[in-house]
């Protein structure tokens, strides 16, 4: 195809006239004279009131930049549609915003505090704690830069005897108190606060207050609570909050933490908030250290009215963030399920709330000690992108929705391209994306590793939790926060029925529904605690679907992906699971298509009544299960519970079709009772694509030298293909931070955000955006019509990405590219062209990619598109090569593109 080209004085007006329109960048650096965050807010509301509709760029230079106070973004803050506010790091520079505070003067402790170790006297040095404006500041955790300080803790003490003795034990899991509780009656009594010691485990401390303990009385969760006092004759200490599950078996354990008595090693500490003094035995010289406590918990809210307007139009570019302080159960905390979140809580470094079309993208969340960031309540249209978030103690990201009830208003929000790992340092139940009461969302290529617990979870409120607030209303995970007017018609039907805790009868009320979990690399879960899995669902809304993730290296799950309790209809797709026990858990009913399990076990499971009942409505089709050569387990073909050795997994899933079996392991639990080429469901030969099969005993000839390189694909004669088995591409999973393909080079993704150079009457033949040094060059706009004159490209404000708007052609057409609508352009340099993501492209719906490269006898490399987020296609394009994408059915639009330069 010719290229179009305007002539060069119409397209200099019209880059000049736009370029006009944008106000000249505010600076901030640390030497002034705008030297905050809080200044460049109040500098840019004078702005917008001089140059209104304007974009405005904000640019920050390198630098540390200590925070005290939350800096709250609201409605005179936002930007609009066409005219963003952006704070980004100016170029070349990394500004650096501090939640924490300097601890100096070190001096070596010449008086011993009393109870001090032993081993600790010589070692100790002091410091006061510095005096800051919170009266209330009580130091939870130190670093000496990036590197989180232990703080002492004991040796894992039982609780005593008298601890069983406890005849409230109502915060235990809602599913055995509805059995025992009626719904109507009196609130039960409040939770025992009461830990039973033995010895002087604990001891008569003067500051209570500052002494933590770890309880882990799940396998799933670990409390930090603080004491509230202690009975030393009685050998009972007082918590100063309800547990989430009562301390009540004696063979627990449980950790006594900030103790002076337990400072016995290099690099521990602890403060006595009371005296204002911290001590620590230092590992290195005290003088080379950087010791910083954290003192402010959030850095950055963006929040509106709740019921608008909401704050948008905000953006945060390339900044890093630091030393936040670690989240403390409190009074009036509401959690989200086990107490893994908190429901609306200012946890987290940067929180959204009543806020919509805002972005957080290429940013820097480390060595902080709560959460990175939250979406709350009301948040539409918010893209977390291309973040670092790493050493954490809390989790990654949080998009919490409003609480069980009739408003579901979080929601097309987009969590993609995100490096998470070494979160839960300190909150070891933390995951790194937990997606409560929130649907409709993108979780895509995130690449998350080194996790004390789950990846990813998806979850809501599970039935038993409705049926209990009027006899525990205090009860903080999930109860505390129904929305009970708006339940109360769903309950007293669920009461009525035959089965009363069917996830039916409250489906309306739980929104994390439709969300699309896809590409995402996660690896070394569950470090620290049990009975999790890599991707986790529970109690939530219909259709969500987890597509084309890997899930590698991930020990003692209840499977990789699991269903827990009280699931709802998901689609298990194309996902690759390897170097794990166990590869799915499954409770409730969903399609499990064309997925590679390469696990000991295909199925967790076992043989008691009622377990895996909801596992007989899943639908396997086109599944390949290879468990390792290498496995010594005793289960294989069986189920992972001990008395289900003579019970193959397939026997749980009746509805198996066109799946393969094989193994090279010859240990008895993996040798099926049959011949290979034979339908292990009947023990009779089979012949792929001609016979009904269900579950096929044979190699699947797989091509071992494309799967590691993440390309999924069978050698010729495969009766995979028979079978109608996909091949699947993972190169380009996970994040472009992490991947080898794409981080070491220069990675530059073009994203088509609101009030761009490609929007709107800017969006014409000519126009062009750089980034990172490369230039993309619209030469063609091709209308619906056919036409080459008068469209333009735009970018629709509610998706930001770009389409087509046909000048010839009225009406809102331009929100989407039609049928016939074609974008052309080129780079200025050569690229290896990585990845096209497109928004809206879902069934039946198809774009065409073509490379005018002149290969194929001119007529380039086309590429097809069919109901997918993106186009994977690290293919080498050399500059000034058109690059044409055309709507063939449908519509939808172009969120991104991805290139790695040569």
């Amino acid at each position: 195809m010719s290229k179009i080209i305007k002539p060069p004085c119409v397209i200099l007006f019209c880059l000049l006239a736009c370029s006009s329109l944008r106000a000249a960048p505010l600076m901030v650096s640390p030497d002034g004279p705008i030297s905050t965050l809080e200044e460049a807010r109040l500098q840019v509301r004078e702005l917008k009131k001089k140059q209104a509709g304007q974009p405005i760029e904000v640019l920050i230079k390198g630098g540390v930049y200590p925070l005290r106070e939350t800096v709250v973004f609201g409605l005179e803050d936002s930007g609009a549609e066409g005219a963003p506010v952006v704070y980004k790091a100016a170029p070349g520079e990394e500004p650096v915003f501090t939640g924490g505070v300097p601890i100096i003067g070190w001096k070596k402790v010449s008086a011993y505090p009393k109870g001090v170790s032993k081993e600790a006297r010589g070692n100790l040095w002091v410091a006061k704690v510095p005096k800051v404006g919170k009266k209330n500041w009580v130091i939870r955790s130190l670093y000496d830069g990036d590197e989180l300080l232990k703080r002492a803790r004991s040796d894992g003490f039982k609780y005593a005897a008298e601890a069983a003795e406890k005849e409230n034990d109502s915060n235990r899991q809602g599913k055995k108190l509805t059995s025992v509780l009626e719904y109507e009656g009196e609130p039960v009594a409040p939770f025992d606060r009461t830990v039973h010691y033995r010895n002087d485990d604990i001891k008569d401390w003067p500051n209570p207050s500052d002494i933590e303990l770890i309880l882990k009385d799940r396998p799933w969760l670990a409390n930090i609570i603080a004491l509230d006092r202690i009975e030393t004759k009685k050998k009972i200490a007082y918590l100063a909050v309800d547990p989430t599950y009562q301390a009540i078996n004696p063979n627990n354990r449980y950790w006594v933490e900030n103790a002076i008595e337990y400072l016995d090693e290099p690099g521990e500490w602890v403060v006595n908030t009371r005296e204002g003094l911290i001590y620590m035995w230092p590992k290195k010289d005290m003088a080379d250290m950087n010791v910083m406590a954290p003192y402010l918990q959030e850095f950055i809210r963006v929040e509106g009215s709740e019921n608008g307007p909401f704050a948008s139009h905000l953006r945060f570019e390339g900044l890093t963030f630091t030393h936040g302080v670690r989240d403390t159960l409190l009074e009036d905390d509401k959690g989200l399920q086990h107490d893994w979140e908190m429901y609306d809580k200012a946890n987290a470094v940067i929180r959204f709330r009543f806020a919509e079309d805002c972005a957080v993208d290429s940013c820097v969340i480390k060595s902080s000690s709560g959460t990175g960031i939250r979406l709350d309540l009301h948040c539409q249209r918010i893209k977390i992108t291309r973040n670092h978030l790493h050493h954490l103690g809390g989790g990654g990201i949080v998009l919490s929705g409003y609480s069980p009830g009739t408003k579901d208003v979080n929601k097309n929000n987009v969590v993609h391209d995100n490096y998470i790992h070494h979160i839960g340092e300190l909150l070891m139940h933390s995951c790194a994306i937990f997606i409560a009461q929130s649907g409709h969302n993108e979780i895509s290529h995130n690449t998350i590793h080194d996790v004390p617990y789950n990846g990813i979870v998806v979850s809501g409120c599970r039935p038993h939790e409705f049926y209990l607030v009027k006899r525990i209303p205090f009860r903080r995970a999930w109860v505390s926060s129904i929305r009970f007017e708006e339940c109360e018609p769903y309950i007293k039907k669920g009461l009525e029925a035959k089965s009363q805790n069917r996830l039916e009868h409250f489906l309306p009320l739980l929104h994390a529904r439709e969300n699309r979990i896809v590409m995402n690399d996660i690896s070394r879960t569950l470090l620290k605690l049990h009975d999790g899995n890599a991707i986790y669902f529970s109690a939530m809304g219909e259709d969500n679907v987890v597509e084309r993730n890997y899930l590698h290296e991930n020990h003692d799950t209840a499977g990789a992906i699991r269903l827990d309790d009280n699931p709802s209809f998901t689609i298990i797709r194309e996902n690759v699971i390897t170097t794990s026990e166990r590869g799915l858990g499954l409770k409730g009913p969903a399609d499990v298509i064309n997925n590679f399990i390469f696990t000991e076990t295909f199925l967790r499971g076992r043989s008691t009544p009622g377990w895996l009942g909801g596992t007989k409505q899943a639908l396997p089709k086109g599944n390949i299960f290879m468990p390792p050569a290498s496995s010594k387990s005793s289960n294989g073909l069986y189920l992972t519970d001990d008395r289900a050795t003579d019970k193959p997994f397939y026997e749980n899933l009746p509805l198996m079709e066109n799946s393969i079996y094989f193994t090279e392991n010859e240990s008895k639990p993996y040798v099926p009772k049959t011949a290979l080429g034979n339908d292990l469901f009947t023990g009779k030969p089979v012949t792929p694509g001609r016979d009904p099969v269900k579950l096929l005993y044979a190699d699947p000839l797989f091509d071992e030298e494309a799967m590691k390189e993440g390309l999924y694909r069978f050698k010729k004669g495969s009766p995979a293909e028979a079978l109608g088995i996909k091949p699947i591409d993972l190169r380009e999973v996970g994040s472009s931070l992490s991947n080898p393909r794409t981080a070491g080079g220069n990675q530059v993704v073009f994203e088509f955000t609101d009030g761009s150079a490609l929007d709107g009457k800017a969006g014409i033949v000519g126009a062009s955006m750089t980034v990172k040094g490369i230039t993309l060059t619209t030469r063609g706009i091709i209308g619906s019509d056919g036409t080459e004159e008068g469209n333009t490209t735009t970018i629709f404000k509610h998706f930001d990405s770009l389409s087509i708007n046909t000048g010839s052609v009225s009406g809102n057409e331009y929100q989407n590219m039609d049928p016939g609508e074609a974008w052309v352009f080129d780079f200025d340099t050569d690229v290896m062209l990585s990845r096209i993501h497109f928004d809206g492209l879902g069934s039946g719906e198809t774009m065409e990619v073509s490379i005018l490269d002149g290969s194929n006898g001119g007529a380039g490399t086309t590429m097809t598109v069919t109901d997918a987020g993106n186009l994977v296609l690290e293919k080498k394009v050399s500059a000034g090569t058109d690059i044409r994408i055309e709507q063939i059915a449908g519509k939808a639009r172009i969120e991104s593109i991805s290139v790695v330069s040569e």
